[in-house]
């Protein structure tokens, strides 16, 4: 009787709670159908090319289509690692990936604690405008305002004749092979810190009030108050952040390092080889066989990055 009564209580609530689902998702319809395209996105250029991956253990033909190629199994891996030009590419990524990551992820971090330190709206929310304008520009864009700002004739030689004289030589900065990366962090910095100083602000913002007031009380000024209530309050939204980041050690920004190439800078990313052997020789079975590596390594470096953050500060991604 015990176990019959017990069955129809758990079927009971059940039901109660998938009608309870319905009523809140009846309540929030507005939400669902503002987040239907962003599944919809997800779903079409995430999900649906996964099978794709399977090109990378095929003899790819285009005429014989993706079902008609004959399985080589293993063959293009092995291939990846015999490519001559692979070895500098994944140095020069991981050098790039390593240096973005020391000089561009703590930017917007500092940059949101100086904004939240402003009383004056009106300069906070004029300066948060400005800082947030680059991040909308395209990476075609930035890389075309970088041409014309370090070109020979451009301002940035034009400053340094004013400085230093008109006998100054003029420098073609973009031809300069030592200053692609530096050149490389720098315009990251101008186009993401403003932007990415936005989720930070929304941590801060939710930060208990009341203890500021205690803080402030027991005569913490505003430097401890950062250093003790602030920082503490955002580290595992900076936990998770700096996870995503590090499963990207081994990507890169192909935009603006293959429009940033010249005859003059020969400096290759993953991403751009992948592009160079995958579109423009036809290789696609291998470009795909690297492009695969590429992100094994990059899943396995975020399961990492998580189970340390999970360990040191019980902060994570799941």
């Amino acid at each position: 009787m015990s176990m019959a009564s017990d069955g129809k209580g758990s079927s009971l609530s059940s039901v109660k709670s998938g009608s309870w689902r319905w009523q809140q998702m009846k309540k929030d319809k507005y939400l669902y159908i503002l987040l239907a395209p962003a599944i919809l996105f997800v779903f079409v250029f995430v999900y649906m090319p996964l099978p794709g991956i399977m090109v990378a253990f095929k003899d790819y033909d285009v005429f014989k289509g993706f079902w008609g190629s004959d399985w080589v199994g293993l063959e293009h891996i092995r291939e990846v690692f015999e490519l001559p030009m692979i070895g500098d590419a994944v140095v020069q990524t991981l050098l790039i990936s390593t240096l973005t990551l020391l000089v561009c992820f703590p930017a917007p971090i500092l940059l949101a604690l100086l904004l939240n330190e402003l009383r004056l709206k009106l300069f906070k929310r004029v300066a948060q405008t400005l800082l947030y304008l680059p991040h909308f520009l395209s990476w075609i864009s930035v890389i075309g305002i970088a041409y014309a700002f370090y070109s020979i004739y451009g301002p940035l030689n034009d400053i340094r004749l004013w400085l230093f004289g008109a006998d100054t030589e003029r420098v073609m900065f973009l031809a300069n092979q030592n200053f692609f990366i530096p050149n490389v962090l720098l315009l990251s910095l101008w186009k993401e810190t403003g932007w990415s100083t936005v989720i930070f602000l929304a941590s801060i913002a939710a930060v208990d009030p009341q203890l500021y007031e205690a803080a402030y009380i027991d005569g913490a000024g505003r430097f401890k108050q950062t250093i003790h209530i602030t920082l503490p309050s955002i580290l595992p939204t900076v936990m998770i952040m700096l996870i995503f980041q590090l499963g990207n050690l081994f990507q890169s920004n192909f935009e603006l390092i293959y429009g940033l190439q010249n005859p003059f800078v020969n400096t290759e990313v993953i991403s751009t080889v992948i592009y160079k052997q995958g579109i423009q020789q036809g290789a696609y079975a291998l470009s795909t066989a690297l492009g695969f590596i590429q992100g094994l390594i990059a899943f396995i470096l975020t399961v990492a990055a998580n189970f340390l953050s999970k360990k040191l500060t019980s902060s994570g991604i799941w």
